[in-house]
């Protein structure tokens, strides 16, 4: 449920070591990877570490420890370099939000989706989504999200099948 400009730049020239993600602010533990955020859109001064932690998957093709480990042992930088880089020349080159939402509408279409109807914000309506029906309490769902006020709770789809619910208790109830 990050934003991308907790990931990536706007550019590859306006790489911020203070705002994106550089690999010394992830930690890999064998519970997963912990990832300390120092800025974001809600948080702009660089006063408070966002921690968001990511546990590792029994599915290895969705493992976010071993995707990590394997991303720096293909593109090894030092501590300060940006998690998200590509080699260029000798050197590492930020990814942008321009090929990261790329690269993303790419994996949709190759899912077989619309990839006009997606965005990477949808990532973050999907996970309050999917924490929401794991039963994950809303304050721990703001934490994670780095949501300061409720605006999260309009993310969060509702199936029309539990939407039948609210009238069926309700009929239930007036025909006690």
């Amino acid at each position: 449920m990050l934003r991308a400009s907790n990931l990536v730049s706007r550019s590859s020239t306006s790489f911020n070591s203070r705002e994106q993600l550089i690999r010394d602010n992830v930690v890999v533990s064998e519970k997963g990877i912990l990832l300390l955020l120092k800025w974001s859109k809600t948080r702009q001064d660089h006063d408070y570490t966002h921690q968001v932690s990511l546990c590792c998957s029994v599915e290895p093709s969705i493992c976010p420890a071993r995707a990590y480990k394997h991303l720096v042992s293909l593109i090894p930088g030092d501590k300060n370099a940006p998690v998200f880089a590509l080699p260029v020349h000798g050197k590492l080159l930020p990814l942008s939000r321009s090929v990261l939402l790329n690269r993303f509408r790419e994996l949709i279409v190759l899912v077989g989706l619309d990839p006009s109807v997606y965005s990477f914000h949808s990532l973050r309506h999907g996970g309050a989504t999917l924490a929401t029906k794991a039963g994950i309490p809303e304050i721990l769902l703001k934490h994670h999200g780095d949501w300061r006020s409720d605006c999260f709770q309009t993310y969060i789809k509702q199936a029309s099948v539990d939407m039948y619910r609210v009238t069926s208790a309700m009929n239930y109830l007036i025909g006690s």
